[in-house]
């Protein structure tokens, strides 16, 4: 009975969060019932708003089994208190006490979070396109997810992780609830309000939900909608057949560092017309003063994933004359969604290429130059300039480091249909294999290597060039830190052929990659040992790999991968040791001193011919030799244990 003092109290309610990821079904609704009629306190309070949060994101995996029919029963002395209800009865009725309050906790700085919590266990398709790696992002307050991050991973000790990984599934009568949130908003808020709530920095992550579960619920093209208030009754002008107006207010939404996050939400979920209306009112002749705008630019990049082929074709020719100044002030994000967007679409990835290489000033015959400039954001003569010579005082002063924004352009283009793509190619292959090595020891240059090997649309002759020009190179790639991820992307995408040629090039560098820190592992990885011992069994070995690795998608091919791994079974030609070496050099001596059928029978390698029966009964003197020492000692040994006993 003290569930409310624990939930409030600063120490005790750390405690209790991290014990609800451990509770099992009944214990959490026990919890949960114990706690209603006082979610709305628990809500606003400033340490049991995070209880009520962490309370709301476990029970997901509650409700899921309840959906697939997997009840938990309590046992009989918790029936004496009366019937227990189900986890998706107590989120109904967690619903049903929150939302009197709901205009008092949508402002309300605990309360937002608790409410985003709840909308996100009835709709669990707001938070999929969210990143995996920071899954509080949207629920969270940035204080409290950085918290939440020095805690370490909050998992239960009962359960495996893949049982927490699994699908959601929540009950259809949860889509009823969130209907009725939505419906509460618009009755209890009038425009005005629901426009303020925009430029709030508590209540406009809620709003964005409340406009995504609108959209899911397919009522974001009726007047009077949420969408309708923000963009001041732009849908109710098209219901009426009249062209809607330009707003001051929706033009202070593009430039809000708050607001402007509620239009990227009113751009991805607006109906078409509307979209359309909005593209033309707000987007269209603006583009030059937007793109390169601090805040707006990251509107316009979302708008540009939904337009079509004649309205793309107009932007990239508003686009395309500040392209150059873009680049060089590094508000390239509506130059990577441009590239995206033909990537997506299959359209204007030519023109798109083209805009790119006219930003940097490269043409046909500087192609070599385009990995460069873009990498470090400076048109060709500004990189020239800068690496011209060491004793211009302002070429010094100029930093060519490799940058984000450009190695995610050039990874972008990498992706664009062939022979789109091959600007980029041409480039890479143009660039010398000392310059290759500097690229690939750089994190954020390393990345462009890293898609032009993962790419399907990179061509497998060019990759294949690739691979070739670093021949004799590659003991140097791979005795670094991040020159060895690039290697064994290398070694991966190349085919058994080229794989034995990697190998026997790195093969008289064996020992000094055996000493290195990150080559000893891709030395490793080739299996030289069993190269030099037997080539046509470590070809097979290869062939094997490629041929499993193509099958990782298809159940039947990881399971020939499977069966096909223990190709060899001669365990000596995969040494981990040298130890391990020696020992299976006296197995070979103890299986030549066998009968003949068993020398007949091991005898798997294609080079050596097998053993004849009257050649295994020629004694050899060597062998006799070592063969006497160990009898001999293990008479000694008889006798010592024989003394002792």
């Amino acid at each position: 009975g003290k569930e409310l003092q624990l939930s409030t109290d600063p120490d005790c309610s750390i405690i209790l969060e991290r014990m609800l990821h451990s509770m099992d079904d009944v214990v959490i609704r026990v919890f949960a019932d114990r706690l209603c009629g006082s979610y709305v306190q628990l809500a606003q309070h400033r340490f049991g708003s995070h209880v009520c949060q962490t309370l709301l994101e476990v029970a997901p995996s509650t409700i899921s089994r309840e959906a697939r029919g997997r009840i938990a029963k309590p046992t009989d002395s918790d029936n004496k208190n009366g019937v227990l209800r189900t986890m998706t009865e107590l989120t109904v009725a967690i619903s049903e006490e929150l939302l009197p309050s709901l205009s008092q906790l949508i402002l309300d700085p605990f309360g937002a979070h608790v409410l985003l919590s709840l909308l996100v266990l009835l709709s669990p398709q707001i938070a999929r396109n969210q990143d995996s790696s920071h899954p509080n992002t949207l629920t969270r307050s940035k204080k409290s997810a950085a918290y939440k991050s020095r805690q370490g991973s909050m998992k239960s000790i009962l359960s495996s992780r893949t049982e927490q990984l699994s699908t959601a599934t929540v009950p259809t009568s949860f889509q009823d609830v969130a209907v009725r949130f939505v419906d509460a908003l618009r009755e209890s808020t009038d425009a005005n309000e629901i426009r303020a709530f925009a430029a709030n920095k508590v209540a406009n992550p809620v709003l964005q939900v409340m406009i995504d579960l609108e959209a899911q619920q397919g009522k974001s093209d009726t007047p009077g909608s949420l969408i309708d208030s923000v963009l001041m009754g732009t849908i109710s002008s098209l219901a009426q057949g009249t062209e809607p107006e330009q707003s001051d207010y929706v033009e202070t939404l593009l430039r809000d560092p708050t607001a402007s996050h509620l239009f990227e939400a009113l751009v991805r979920h607006a109906p078409t017309k509307a979209f359309q209306a909005l593209w033309k009112l707000y987007f269209k002749g603006k583009l030059a003063r937007l793109c390169s705008h601090p805040v707006a630019n990251f509107v316009v990049s979302k708008a540009i994933a939904r337009l079509d082929s004649p309205n793309f074709s107009e932007a990239l020719q508003e686009v395309e004359p500040v392209s150059s100044k873009l680049i060089r002030t590094g508000r390239t994000g509506v130059l990577k969604f441009l590239v995206d967007q033909a990537v997506a679409a299959g359209d204007h990835e030519e023109a798109v290429g083209e805009m790119l290489c006219r930003a940097v000033d490269v043409e046909e015959s500087t192609i070599q130059l385009l990995i460069p400039c873009l990498l470090t954001l400076k048109s060709r003569k500004a990189y020239s300039k800068a690496t011209s010579s060491v004793d211009d005082p302002e070429a010094s002063l100029e930093p060519i480091e490799p940058n984000v924004q450009g190695a995610v352009i050039l990874q972008s283009m990498l992706k664009l249909s062939d022979p789109h793509n091959q600007r980029v190619i041409q480039s890479i292959h143009a660039q010398p294999t000392d310059e290759i090595l500097t690229l690939s020891r750089h994190p954020v240059s390393s990345r462009v290597l890293d898609a032009f090997l993962d790419s399907p649309s990179v061509p497998l002759r060019d990759k294949r060039k690739f691979l070739l020009s670093l021949m004799g190179s590659y003991h140097v790639l791979v005795d670094d830190r991040i020159g060895s991820r690039v290697g064994d992307r290398c070694w991966a995408c190349a085919d058994p052929f080229l794989r034995e040629k990697i190998a026997r090039s790195i093969l008289p560098h064996e020992m000094t990659l055996s000493a290195s820190y990150y080559g000893k592992y891709f030395a490793r990885n080739l299996h030289l040992m069993m190269l030099k011992r037997d080539a046509a069994a470590w070809r097979d070995r290869q062939r094997d790999q490629k041929k499993a690795v193509a099958g990782t998608n298809n159940a039947e091919a990881v399971k020939i991968k499977v069966d096909a791994t223990p190709t060899d079974a001669n365990d000596s030609t995969q040494p981990k040791k040298r130890k391990r070496a020696a020992e299976d050099e006296i197995d070979a001596l103890f299986s030549k001193a066998s009968n003949a059928r068993k020398t007949l029978g091991q005898a798997k390698d294609k080079d050596e011919p097998a053993l004849e029966p009257e050649t295994a009964k020629v004694s050899d003197p060597q062998l006799n030799e070592v063969l006497g020492a160990i009898k001999k000692v293990s008479k000694k040994e008889g006798k010592r244990k024989s003394k002792k006993s």
